[in-house]
């Protein structure tokens, strides 16, 4: 074997003897992001939120009130916690977390009713927890709107008119709901297949910075550049190489247990949902060796890191819409590979969509992988050879 074919196998073997020398850098490309990926989908595994608690002040204590929290209680997103006496009392449960809205049925609700005449009860809710809220909201409105139109409709049967015809003069435009895409609205959906490739990307840079930063911080780059022959390519290429089949294969099987075992079948294209996970790979390989090559330290690398990934779900436009954002952190948004990987991942597995409608995304992903991998192996040619750039924390 020549020097030149000795040179890519020396300084892949150098670097899998350093993994496994280490149990914390080898378990970053192996059994954490597993076991925190776990714990993730496991805060979300219900898929969609229970009996959340609400109270009610039933100031008419009638049949028809009564009915009303019964029909609130058997709701699957309601649980009604207890009744209480006044708004200062069901406030204070509010304060204590016990329950997040309060319902009040005024003390003329039946006689209304049974009179024909307009009941108004009052909703009140903590909008500080905007997801209890809204599920709330809309199972108090279903429950409600039931109540009404069966006494209405009562009412017209007895005045002689058919129950045909009294569903149709109660409602004569009746709207259809159809749910696309996440038909339960269920949160393992929406958060959990979102949320895995935010902690993904955040292991991707840390354990890259930490492999090449560690190099440059004990002072070993000529022994790490002498195993590659001289090439710093080679030398990235074999610290990148481990990261990319270690999370390239923590990326498929994460997409196995969705769409297997539980069964969130992707609707659009396969190949190109498998492209655009490596795409995110190569992404932020390419982004770590960026930020090592341009602070030459691995504490400043590391901070770099927590900045750009911790807070990306954020601006990724998952959990506030992206195109309501202000420019500037719109322009942040746009800035980070994570925002358009999961834009492609939302078209391709849970939209349906065919391959041709992600090619703007996934040339996007190339190119922060190809330009910052590149313009950072440039950087660590030109500086890091200098004995200069060694040895800083």
């Amino acid at each position: 074997m020549s020097e030149a074919d000795k040179g890519p196998v020396s300084t892949l073997a150098r670097e899998w003897a350093r993994l496994r020398g280490d149990f914390w850098d080898l378990g970053m490309l192996s059994w954490i992001p597993v076991a925190l990926c776990g714990m993730l989908w496991l805060v979300f595994s219900a898929g969609i939120a229970r009996d959340l608690p609400i109270v009610v002040i039933d100031n008419d204590n009638s049949t028809l009130s009564r009915q009303l929290t019964r029909w609130l209680d058997a709701s699957p997103g309601i649980a009604v916690a207890a009744k209480v006496a006044s708004s200062d009392e069901a406030l204070h449960r509010l304060r204590e977390r016990t329950a997040f809205g309060y319902l009040v049925i005024p003390g003329d609700f039946e006689q209304k009713l049974l009179g024909g005449r307009q009941a108004t009860v009052q909703w009140l809710y903590n909008a500080q927890f905007s997801s209890h809220a809204g599920a709330l909201l809309r199972d108090v409105r279903t429950v409600s709107t039931t109540l009404s139109a069966g006494i209405e409709m009562t009412a017209r049967v007895k005045k002689g008119m058919s129950g045909v015809q009294a569903a149709a003069q109660f409602e004569p435009i009746r709207t259809t709901l159809n749910s696309l895409y996440n038909e339960n609205t269920s949160y393992e959906a929406f958060l959990t297949l979102a949320l895995m490739p935010a902690m993904l990307q955040i292991f991707i840079v840390v354990a890259v910075v930490t492999s090449i930063g560690r190099e440059l911080r004990d002072g070993t780059v000529p022994q790490w550049l002498a195993s590659a022959n001289g090439s710093w390519l080679r030398a990235v290429g074999a610290k990148l190489l481990f990261p990319l089949i270690a999370y390239s294969a923590l990326a498929l099987l994460y997409l196995l247990f969705f769409s297997l075992a539980r069964d969130w079948a992707v609707a659009g294209s396969l190949p190109a949902l498998l492209l655009s996970m490596l795409l995110l790979v190569l992404a932020y390989c390419g982004l770590a060796t960026l930020l090592i090559a341009a602070t030459l330290s691995l504490r400043l690398a590391l901070s770099g890191a927590a900045f750009i990934t911790a807070p990306a779900f954020a601006f990724a436009g998952q959990a506030f819409p992206l195109m309501a954002m202000p420019a500037p952190a719109r322009a942040w948004a746009e800035a980070l590979p994570l925002t358009h990987y999961l834009q492609l991942q939302t078209k391709y597995w849970l939209a349906g969509a065919p391959w041709r409608y992600g090619v703007q995304e996934m040339l996007i992903l190339a190119g922060f992988a190809v330009g910052c991998g590149a313009v950072g192996v440039f950087l660590l040619a030109r500086r890091a050879n200098a004995p200069a750039a060694w040895g800083r924390a």
